[in-house]
């Protein structure tokens, strides 16, 4: 079996472009920015659910989302 850590999935709430997302390995809060969505003429700030560091994006930049597309995965744990 392979060990699959605990994460939690941040996932976009409009369709649109992805303009930028934090690194890989980046401590985070609940709360904090982990990404942006452009659409409808203005920027949608993606938000941690949880506190941990961001494992990698779904997306790359400027790719086009579609509501409900995971864009960033956060490994659960203690933010440093």
């Amino acid at each position: 079996m392979i060990p699959i850590p605990a994460c939690s999935i941040v996932s976009t709430p409009v369709a649109g472009r992805l303009t930028d997302h934090l690194a890989a390995d980046t401590p985070v809060r609940v709360g904090d920015v982990v990404a942006r969505v452009h659409a409808g003429g203005r920027d949608h700030e993606l938000r941690a659910r949880t506190a941990g560091r961001v494992g990698g994006p779904m997306l790359r930049p400027t790719q086009p989302v579609d509501a409900g597309d995971a864009v960033v995965w956060v490994t659960r744990g203690t933010a440093a």
